[in-house]
Formats: C-alpha cells, structure tokens, sequence
C-alpha cells in the first residue's frame, strides 16, 4: 500500500504531525480540561480516539482502489451538504459561541460538517471541470454552474456562521478558475463581485468588523477586542530561540482564549520556541510540496485538478491559522491540521491524505 517513496515519505510525515499533535492537545489543555471538567485528560483522551479513528480512515481510503474512490468523495460531499443542512435546525445540532457549526453525536462527542465539506469540495470541482471539456453550451454558461453548485452550502456555511470555510473555499474556486484558463474579464468581474459580498459581510457583523479594527491595532483595545492577538504575540515572542520546554508556557494559563483550538501554534512557538517553529513548517512545506509534485506528475485531468485542489486545501488551511496566531490575518478560528483538537478537523485530513496516497498509486507515481 505504501510501496513507494512518495507514500512512505508522506506516511512519516503524518505520523510525525499526528503524534505532535496528541503532546500539543495535552500540553495546551490539561490545565483547562482540569479547571473545566476535572479531568486534565478529558480534550487528550478524546483527541486519541480521534487520531485512532482518523488513521484508520486514512488506510482504508489508501486501500481502496481509486475506481472506487472517486465515487466515494462525491457521496461524501453529498452527505456533508446533508449534515450542514442539519447544522440550520436546533434539534440536531449544537452551538458554542453563538455559532451553529456541530451535529451532536452520542457519548457527548461533535461533529463539524464543514470539515468534511471542506475536503470533498474538491470532487465536485473537480467532476465539473472534467464536465467543462464536454459541454456543448457556450463556456461562458459552464463557469456558472459551480457557481450554483456551491451556492447552497456557502448560505448555509455563513448562516453557522463559519466564514473561515468560506473564504477558504472561495479561494480554492478562484485558483482553479485562474490557472485552468477563464478569461481575464470575467475572472476580475467574478473577483470583483465576489470581494464586495464578503467585504460586505465583515462590515455589516459587528464581531468581524472589530476584528478586522483588532488586526490592524490590537493595542486601541488591549482588554477587549486586541487581547487575542496581543496574548498570541507575547505567546510567540516568550518562546525565543528554543523556547520555554514543553508543558512549561504561560500563554495557555487562560491568558490565550481557544490555546487548544484556534492559537495553539501561540504555546506551541512559546514552548519550542524558534527551532520548534522552523521544524513544523519544514514538515509541512514537504507534505505540501510533495503533494504539489506528485499533482504535476498526472497525466489524467481530473485526478490532477482533484490532487492539486486536495493539497491546495491543506496549504491554505496551514497558512491561515499560522498567519493569524502571528497577526498577519484578522483573527478566525480555523484549526491547525493535526495540531489543534477537534476531531472533524484530524479526521479531514487523513481522508485527505488518503485519498492523495491512493491517486499516488493509481498513477504509480514516485520522486525523480
């Protein structure tokens, strides 16, 4: 199953991450867990299930052959349209933080749709893209139907409301639609139009516009709205050259809202200070790199779009948690892939993962 070096240089990386990632969830929540549920294990104990379940994911999507695969993310996406469409009402889901992002599962454990969404979306661009080669209509009528395909979710998605997804996921669509060739004026028309709603829904919600005022001086509002970002900074600078030791950060002593969650890259740069830092982003650029590599090996369209989008997935998810816990993007909670608890997010992107292994082995592909 994981006969090539590829494979098997992308598997020690997620083992890598995964078991970084069970010390992080402990390091950055027993104090909380303990002050909360009077058990420092609760959030560990319950990432380890999660990790368990997500590995197990991940070896059967790398098992199945691809044939099967790729009909298994479209019912997928499917289902995570169904479960956000569950998010809408009371009865079936849960909300934390005046958000409605969760669908409750027995023995008290949460699932995010979004997460699932977020990683399937990909087939369905994908499919349509592959679709965009046989259309017998004008093209210009092709790029609107993505545009309706996706309508339905996006509305749900800013309902929750999970605008992180959103922008995410517009940022997806408009790579692809950049590099597969759509004419430059309707690119910057569709841009264009698309930059006014969100910019409309970040000033017009009165959280979000506080963020956006918090990112460019935290220090107007040092108590209130600025107190994210100025606790995640200091977390970051204590850290220094090699950090304060694992265990030993202060930011996550209730100074950081969410250290578990949203900031843990904060304790994590406080705690392994520099060199920590420098190691999880060589780690990361690999996985990145490698699947960006792999993706440009493919002969077959749709597995070269669908690799490519995967990947690109993964990337922007890194990117835009590190760029907040460093006050380089307004803050939004978006997680850390295989660092921050939450067993949607890890379960995410093992099945990712998964699925690029197994388009690896469906082209038999390796490194030069």
């Amino acid at each position: 199953m994981l006969s090539s070096k590829a494979s098997r240089n992308i598997f020690l990386c997620l083992f890598f991450l995964s078991g970084l990632g069970l010390v992080q969830v402990y390091s950055s929540s027993f104090l909380f867990a303990t002050e909360t549920y009077g058990n420092g294990l609760f959030f560990f104990n319950k990432q380890l299930i999660f990790s368990l379940v997500g590995w197990a994911a991940f070896f059967v999507i790398a098992f199945i052959p691809w044939k099967y695969n790729r009909y298994l993310g479209m019912l997928l996406w499917f289902l995570s349209v169904l479960l956000l469409t569950l998010t809408l009402f009371p009865q079936t889901s849960v909300s934390v933080g005046g958000a409605r992002r969760w669908i409750q599962l027995p023995f008290s454990f949460r699932f995010q749709p979004s997460e699932l969404f977020k990683v399937t979306t990909p087939f369905l661009l994908a499919w349509l893209l592959v679709l965009k080669e046989q259309w017998p209509l004008q093209k210009i009528f092709f790029w609107l139907v993505p545009f309706f395909a996706m309508s339905f979710p996006m509305i749900i998605l800013i309902l929750q409301p999970d605008f992180g997804t959103v922008i995410l996921l517009c940022a997806l669509i408009a790579c692809l639609v950049f590099i597969l060739g759509l004419p430059w004026l309707y690119f910057i028309l569709g841009m264009s139009a698309v930059s006014a709603v969100l910019f409309y829904f970040v000033i017009n919600v009165d959280y979000r516009f506080a963020r956006w005022f918090a990112f460019l001086n935290p220090w107007a509002d040092p108590s209130g709205k600025g107190f994210q970002v100025i606790q995640s900074l200091l977390g970051v600078h204590s850290g220094g050259l090699f950090g304060v030791g694992l265990g030993q950060g202060q930011s996550k002593l209730f100074f950081l809202p969410e250290a578990h969650t949203d900031f843990t890259l904060a304790v994590l740069a406080e705690e392994t200070g520099f060199i920590g830092l420098l190691i999880l982003f060589s780690v990361y650029a690999f996985l990145i790199y490698s699947g960006w590599k792999l993706s440009l090996k493919i002969h077959d369209f749709y597995e070269k779009v669908l690799s490519f989008s995967l990947i690109f997935v993964f990337a922007i998810s890194v990117f835009i948690h590190c760029a907040v816990n460093l006050s380089l993007l307004p803050a939004k909670g978006l997680a850390l892939p295989f660092l921050s608890y939450g067993g949607s997010s890890l379960l995410g992107s093992f099945l990712l993962f998964g699925w690029i292994i197994s388009i690896e082995k469906n082209n038999r592909l390796d490194y030069d």
